[in-house]
């Protein structure tokens, strides 16, 4: 049996699922291409108006909540693009099959679902379509299509959320959460012993502030932590955008004399080594971010909400395993001002990330997907 696993290049929310799922479909011993959708239709001009408009997106958070959520319940921006790769890349699309013939096709984006599986219906071929959902939580309206095989998705709350959406119940199905190698199955360290291995003080409060893939982050918590002179260590993790570099350095040089400690790391391997060297994680709400912290049992703190993961907000809050501030600097300094002289609080936090009914089994996504096509072939 042969598997295509889909991504887009838009951080790494839809690259991590889509390779992890690769490799464990590699490992029950189906073959497996990990193809980008833009390489694999060659739409890489697409592919840079798409960047181009995301980053814009994520740098102005008003015009990504108006404008993104306008073009979604409209419905209108998913039907011209379909239509038009169609008349473009069909051919493209038909030479690629042919070539590798794939028994299904798993996307983690909801171009290369709804794109995919319309395009291949029209053009008759029977090769199913899994859409993973990455926001966990809910789904755009564009993931929303009647030629996908299964909508994946790994929360009741996100299942319902599709369904009210107009997704055929049929065909919406609870999954596992594909954590990364790097978190699933690593030794649970103590945070000191964590720090050790990073190289972060071991006695000092720390947070985690992750800038996102495209490091296009706020900086305001550590701006705030270090002018109110908190002892918190704080460690950047994720992107780092030209300009967020360069103001960053600013900010350090500024308040030379404070006691919080900045470190620097950008991006790493080694996440669950960080995640246990953090007593909280904050950001961007980033849903791989937000699911492995809940994983690692540490509470995320959002600083910046956009339209498209907006109900993991109220996913943490229902479950108390973190707060939103989103926009709200002096809720989001005051959390960390309260849990800095109440470290106590962080344990009494922790008994609520057992209750959160999220199931994390990147190969048992595998399989599911693997064995739902070997049902459709057999009959």
């Amino acid at each position: 049996m042969k598997g295509l696993c889909v991504y887009i290049n838009a951080g790494k929310g839809h690259y991590v699922p889509a390779s992890v799922v690769s490799e464990q479909l590699e490992a029950i011993g189906v073959d497996s291409a990990l193809v980008d959708f833009f390489d694999y239709l060659d739409l890489h001009f697409l592919e840079r108006m798409n960047q181009r408009m995301w980053r814009l997106m994520l740098r102005i958070p008003f015009l990504e909540k108006h404008l993104f959520r306008s073009m979604d319940r409209s419905g209108w921006g998913i039907r011209l693009f379909t239509d038009t790769v169609d008349r473009m890349r069909r051919k493209k699309l038909a030479e690629n099959i042919k070539a590798a013939r794939p028994d299904f096709i798993f996307a983690t984006h909801p171009y290369p679902g709804t794109v995919l599986s319309t395009m291949l219906h029209r053009m008759g071929e029977d090769i199913p379509v899994y859409f993973y959902s990455t926001d966990v939580f809910s789904a755009p309206m564009v993931s929303i299509c009647p030629y996908l095989r299964k909508f994946l998705i790994p929360t009741e709350e996100g299942a319902g959320r599709v369904k009210a959406m107009g997704q055929d119940p049929e065909s919406i199905m609870l999954c596992p959460f594909p954590l990364q190698s790097s978190v699933a199955g690593q030794p649970r360290l103590t945070k000191a012993e964590a720090r050790r291995r990073i190289g972060l003080k071991e006695d000092m409060f720390t947070l985690q502030l992750n800038l996102g893939g495209e490091g296009l982050g706020s900086l305001n918590l550590l701006e705030d932590i270090l002018k109110e002179d908190l002892p918190v260590q704080i460690v950047i993790i994720g992107g780092l955008h030209r300009s967020t570099e360069a103001y960053l350095r600013n900010v350090i040089d500024s308040y030379s004399t404070s006691s919080a400690a900045v470190e620097i790391r950008g991006f790493i391997d080694n996440v669950s080594e960080y995640l246990a060297a953090s007593d909280v994680v904050a950001g961007r709400a980033g849903i791989n971010t937000i699911v492995e912290a809940i994983y690692a049992h540490r509470p995320f703190l959002i600083t910046e909400l956009v339209y498209i993961v907006m109900h993991s907000a109220e996913y943490i809050e229902k479950y108390g395993v973190g707060w939103n501030a989103a926009g709200d600097r002096e809720k989001q300094i005051s959390i960390v001002r309260s849990l800095v002289r109440e470290p106590g609080k962080l344990a009494e936090m922790d008994a609520a990330f057992s209750k959160v009914p999220i199931e994390y089994d990147a190969r048992a996504l595998a399989r599911m997907v693997v064995e739902d096509a070997a049902s459709l072939q057999s009959q």
